[in-house]
């Protein structure tokens, strides 16, 4: 390992180097050139250094930056991209930049703890806090279950939620909003009727076929969804499940299969 000294244009520019071997034993060289003070110069010898000491395996813990993007890696084997992008998303705009040169070992529970409760903005909503807890508690559950980490510093951490006031439309309404929205021809009625008459998710209504609908029996076969990030996938339990056609949606169903012509698509 050394640091070299060039004149360029009469400034001093630097250039650290080291040599090492793999976990096989071949040798290995990483340098770093272009550096324009011995600080600098330094700074890098020492993360190569490192660098080649965690390629060597020899228990050198990864920082937060580094096992994050390795676990969002390892992540998209087992989950779909949507929840990869949902993930990656989060922490990049929740985590501390500061945690990025923190080695995975030395970030403790009240680390997460003084993160979770005090950094994040105090009008952070507790859903939101909840949620990004959850993210760090499974990047650091990876972390151990790749023999990076021995224990998890979320640990006993949780993020009461207050319980929200859940409430329907009751039949009145729903028969007003119906009436107002075919009244004012609004684009999103068929939506509004399909979803409010079966349950089904979103992306559930945008993936619907015709050929998912059986009048005769009444009955919809919902097996498949959509989103921007997945395109269409199986459900969201990944089942299959049959919703009842009634019959003043079955009379709305036969009107709608008029009117979308040869559309293998139900709604537009």
């Amino acid at each position: 390992m050394a640091i070299k000294v060039n004149i360029k244009n009469g400034k001093k520019i630097y250039e650290a180097y080291v040599n090492g071997t793999d976990k096989l034993g071949n040798r290995v060289q990483r340098r770093r050139r272009g550096l324009e003070s011995i600080h600098k110069a330094r700074e890098a010898e020492f993360e190569i250094k490192r660098e080649l000491a965690l390629l060597k395996d020899n228990g050198v813990s990864p920082r937060w930056g580094e096992w994050k993007l390795e676990c969002l890696s390892i992540m998209k084997v087992q989950y779909r991209p949507s929840t990869i992008y949902s993930y990656e998303k989060t922490l990049n705009k929740w985590l501390p930049r500061e945690w990025d040169m923190v080695d995975i070992e030395s970030i403790t529970k009240p680390d997460v703890h003084h993160f979770i409760f005090e950094q994040i903005p105090p009008e952070t909503t507790m859903h939101t806090r909840k949620y990004v807890l959850k993210i760090i508690k499974r990047v650091f559950q990876v972390a151990i279950d790749h023999g990076k980490l021995e224990k998890n510093p979320c640990h006993g951490l949780m993020v009461k939620v207050p319980e929200s006031k859940k409430s329907v439309l009751t039949t009145t309404e729903v028969d007003i909003f119906l009436r107002e929205a075919k009244n004012t021809n609004h684009r999103f009625y068929p939506v509004w009727v399909l979803a409010l008459f079966t349950g089904m998710r979103s992306g559930e209504l945008y993936a619907l076929k015709w050929s998912d609908i059986d009048m005769d029996s009444q009955i919809i076969s919902v097996s498949r969804a959509w989103n921007s990030k997945n395109g269409f996938t199986p459900t969201k339990n990944q089942k299959t499940r049959v919703v009842p056609i009634s019959q003043e949606l079955l009379s709305f169903l036969k009107k709608l299969k008029l009117e979308s012509g040869k559309s293998e698509f139900v709604l537009p």
